[in-house]
């Protein structure tokens, strides 16, 4: 875990998770430097919007076993409380085993006896959120469509356009159930870095380029941002030769800071110039062992 004070916009500590969840530990921990699991071992407890969880409280989904069983691709998890901001463990509550295999680590929710659940594997919101678009103004150009995050009444999409059978990026507001085309995107970058903000009403585009390295070609940030609003336009073009190259957005503050990390542990911050809504952004990508998406919480002092 990597401790972050984005008033300072620094990195200002870093621990071992399993150090700090019981005896014996809930969170596996690693044996050695350099060994990865093989699947999640640990991430935020992500409600599916829900601001869930008492004031000074974190929840992490996790598991105490550092590989899956090979006869079954099973791993268990257990949801666990930590007090803030010391991390402290309060509270651990099983969910389950889980096929990690052919799956991922499970989502939970709170049920009505405000008790924390996993979500069954068969339930998928973002496929809900599609078809409740399918049927709003424009809806019906959303071919083969990927939502790729959601916050408040926003769903972001890539899709193929049924108008015109080419790729696109659009932001859909269930609120006014309609369904806006972001301009440009994806255009040339071969490979876009989509982040929607807290409150879903910009988007970040992080450009990318392939350039020449060893004979070959390797996808590398050109240290470009745009940032469009909820018409679909583009509101203003930042660029900063800080987060160029082997640099990767993994997330964008409600404070207005869009975080950047080198997977080596450095982090460097860009002010935005705006501000956005404190709501969650939730996305379907659980598991990431090469760090260019890692679980983030957000505690204030």
């Amino acid at each position: 875990m990597d401790q972050l004070d984005l008033s300072q916009q620094a990195k200002v500590g870093s621990f071992q998770l399993s150090a700090r969840s019981g005896t014996p530990a809930a969170v596996a921990p690693l044996p050695g430097p350099g060994v990865r699991p093989d699947s999640c071992l640990a991430r935020p407890a992500e409600s599916q919007g829900q601001e869930a969880g008492s004031a000074g409280a974190v929840h992490i989904v996790a598991s105490d076993r550092l590989s899956r069983n090979d006869a079954d691709g099973r791993k268990p998890y257990s949801l666990l409380t930590f007090d803030m901001p010391g991390w402290t463990l309060r509270a651990r509550q099983d969910l389950g085993s889980f096929d990690v295999l052919n799956g991922a680590p499970p989502r939970v929710t709170l049920n009505a006896d405000q008790r924390w659940e996993a979500i069954p594997p068969e339930k998928d919101a973002a496929a809900d959120m599609l078809a409740e678009a399918s049927q709003f103004a424009r809806g019906d150009t959303l071919g083969l469509a990927n939502p790729l995050a959601w916050s408040a009444d926003t769903v972001l999409v890539e899709y193929t356009a049924t108008d015109t059978n080419d790729a696109a990026v659009a932001m859909i507001d269930r609120a006014r159930r309609s369904v806006q085309r972001i301009d440009g995107l994806p255009g040339t970058d071969p490979q876009p870095t989509l982040i929607l903000a807290p409150g879903g009403k910009y988007l970040l585009h992080g450009v990318n380029r392939m350039t020449p390295v060893d004979g070959g070609q390797k996808l590398a940030a050109t240290g470009e941002i745009r940032i469009y609003g909820e018409d679909g336009k583009l509101v203003k073009t930042l660029t900063d030769e800080r987060v160029a190259d082997d640099w990767h957005a993994i997330t964008v503050s409600p404070g207005g800071l869009a975080v950047f990390t080198n997977r080596k542990g450095d982090y460097r911050f860009v002010p935005l110039g705006l501000a956005f809504e404190p709501k969650p952004v939730l996305d379907r990508l659980t598991d990431d062992l090469e760090g260019t998406r890692p679980g983030i919480v957000y505690a204030a002092p």
